[in-house]
């Protein structure tokens, strides 16, 4: 039903794609196995797109060693009521670019008209990754926490790096599992936030700890329809559920109180706020005073 699902939002989204692509005039811009469509303003974009793309391209084929690679296309959408149209009310409005893996597809915003809310560069990289992940295993159903945190450990987003919402849930015991974030495009944008730190920092602990030797296992086993703690033994030595708790410790005991270093910015709130406080407290004094001082007569 997911699966079936998600093929729905790819057909509609494709054929938005394509309404909205034939109704602008937008250029190509092409280098090996990419393809950049854009309108003229955006062309420095373009060409920027185009050489962080092939830079990324080289490293992430060669970690996931693949040998070969389809044509991937990379849409630059123009203006924000674009992009709307595009992700047709089927994507979270917190979406910041989406990839169709099944098409070989990426959509990413103009940094004209987004350059305050998203870094251009690791956008691509992120999609990119998606792209080529989900080719690599033939397309098949990828657990969304490994689809996320490669995305994210590629693209180095500084954003989910913080681990303050990380450190959080294990503080308050509200991790979530991690086979539960195959949904975060249901979650509200607090909870996603929460889970794509949580992907990264699963992703991380597991190169770490098994390097990306641990990674190509896994993506083969999903290409060759191989049960997935049967990958996990061949990868780590453990089933999922054990490196599941293996990283739970992990976080338990380098970020459970990460989230006390936030603390610092709540002091100084608080102490202007106290500040305050005081000059109006002063401020009411004085006038009281002042009002006695008025009740008596001056001396003649």
């Amino acid at each position: 039903m997911k699966y079936f699902l998600y093929l729905i939002i790819v057909f509609v989204l494709t054929r938005t794609m394509d309404a909205n692509a034939d109704f602008h005039s937008f250029q190509t811009l092409s280098s090996g196995d990419i393809t950049v469509q854009y309108v003229p303003a955006d062309s420095a974009y373009a060409k920027d797109a185009l050489a962080t793309l092939s830079r990324a391209f080289e490293e992430i084929t060669f970690d996931l060693q693949m040998t070969e690679s389809e044509t991937l296309s990379v849409l630059i959408v123009p203006s924000r009521s674009e992009f709307s149209k595009y992700i047709h009310g089927e994507l979270p409005k917190w979406t910041g670019a989406f990839a169709i893996p099944r098409y070989k597809k990426m959509v990413v915003k103009s940094p004209r008209w987004d350059r305050e809310k998203n870094d251009f560069r690791a956008n691509l990289i992120h999609e990119l990754t998606h792209l080529l992940v989900h080719e690599s295993v033939g397309n098949k159903p990828i657990p969304r926490w490994i689809d996320e945190g490669l995305a994210i450990f590629y693209s180095r987003e500084q954003r989910w790096k913080t681990s303050t919402a990380l450190s959080k849930a294990m503080a308050t015991n509200s991790l979530i599992p991690l086979p539960d974030i195959d949904y975060v495009l249901k979650f509200h944008k607090i909870k996603a936030e929460l889970a794509y730190q949580e992907s990264y920092s699963a992703v991380r602990y597991l190169l770490a700890t098994y390097d990306i030797d641990a990674i190509q296992i896994i993506l083969q086993g999903i290409r060759e329809n191989r049960d997935l703690d049967k990958s996990f033994i061949l990868a780590t030595g453990s089933p999922f559920r054990i490196f599941e708790r293996e990283w739970v410790q992990y976080v338990k005991k380098n970020y459970k109180w990460f989230w006390l270093s936030d603390i610092n910015n709540f002091i100084w709130i608080l102490i202007l706020l106290l500040v305050v406080l005081a000059v109006i407290v002063k401020r009411i004094r004085n006038r009281r005073t002042i009002n006695e001082w008025e009740k008596f007569p001056e001396a003649e």
